[in-house]
């Protein structure tokens, strides 16, 4: 009677632990949702549907070598963006996404342009220009993701348009 016992509740155990296993890996990208990425064609599209996603991220925690969904640092906030809103693979790093695109004026900007921040051929942050003077970053691990407006306190040393 006690190997059955024993043998139910490992069973039970097994079965707790396979479950938890099963939502541990739900599939990151399931949180994007169709109605919230549109299919944009046009570049204006895509790049309003980049400012979109953008803005959605505000709020979101910031953590170092974070992709997304949930939390970002800053060059995966600008990858994860890009990816579901404009459907355009960037690379990982705020190193490699410098070269990326073409670089535009400061005064030129359009929504969605990309904002470095430090040198311009070798930048320690990015951000996501979303017009009106302001963007959108994951700041610090403290701030998470914000918008906020340009300043000259903190301001862009280059801009990349990548659409």
């Amino acid at each position: 009677m006690s190997f059955k016992r024993s043998l139910v509740k490992f069973a039970a155990v097994l079965s707790v632990f396979f479950t938890g296993i099963s939502v541990i890996n739900v599939p990151m990208s399931s949180s994007v949702h169709a109605d919230e990425v549109q299919a944009a064609t046009t570049k204006t599209e895509k790049r309003n549907a980049i400012v979109k996603l953008a803005k959605k991220q505000v709020g979101k925690r910031y953590v170092f070598g974070a992709t997304g969904p949930y939390a970002f640092d800053c060059s995966g906030l600008v990858q994860y963006v890009y990816k579901n809103a404009g459907k355009k693979v960037l690379p990982r790093t705020t190193y490699q996404q410098v070269n990326v695109g073409k670089r535009v004026s400061m005064n030129k900007l359009k929504k969605g342009d990309l904002l470095f921040w430090g040198s311009a051929s070798a930048p320690s942050h990015v951000g996501i220009y979303v017009g009106g003077g302001k963007y959108v970053h994951a700041a610090t691990p403290s701030q998470g993701v914000r918008k906020q407006t340009l300043s000259a306190y903190f301001y862009p040393s280059a801009a990349k348009r990548v659409l």
